[in-house]
């Protein structure tokens, strides 16, 4: 008789809270759905629409993307899963670590949601995006831009770290 299940389908894994994502995309096992989407910072909507979409298209979305619906819940088979996610559905947007404050944050790279970011700096999101609506080329001149896939303001940290030192110290001559 054949096997029914893969070796890496044989164990539910539980994983502790202090995983890093690498442990969890690296770790062979099923997974709970609502037990990552946290971790990974997934949209599970997204995610179960994309497995119905593969559906109507007769694909098999355990096969493709590592994900289906047993009884009522969702599980994922991380070894299909991890190369999926890394391909389709990393965010482009970095989360801030809890040990920054606003000198770390503007030594980092990538980009940040405008709101994180203001929370850790002396300016307002409104006064940001005041100043992006402003200029023609925002991304390119000041690193704070509308994104219409975001459908918000995002900053590329390396332009406006640059942005952010020239206007601080601008201003400090003014005292």
């Amino acid at each position: 008789m054949n096997p029914i299940f893969d070796r890496d389908e044989m164990n539910l894994v539980h994983a502790p809270r202090d995983w890093s994502v690498e442990k969890m995309l690296n770790h062979d096992g099923i997974f709970y759905l609502k037990d990552i989407v946290v971790p990974l910072d997934l949209d599970a909507a997204k995610l179960k629409r994309k497995v119905r979409e593969m559906r109507a298209a007769d694909r098999n979305p355990w096969i493709e993307m590592g994900v289906r619906k047993i009884w009522n819940h969702w599980v994922v088979r991380m070894t299909v899963f991890a190369p999926y996610y890394r391909k389709h559905l990393v965010s482009k947007v970095r989360r801030l670590e809890p040990e920054w404050d606003g000198n770390a944050l503007l030594t980092q790279k990538g980009l940040f949601h405008l709101a994180d970011v203001c929370k850790l700096i002396p300016f307002s999101a409104h006064q940001l995006r005041y100043q992006a609506k402003r200029r023609a080329h925002s991304r390119r001149e000041i690193g704070v831009f509308k994104d219409a896939e975001v459908k918000g303001y995002l900053v590329d940290m390396e332009i406006f770290a640059k942005w952010i030192l020239v206007v601080w110290r601008e201003t400090e001559g003014m005292r």
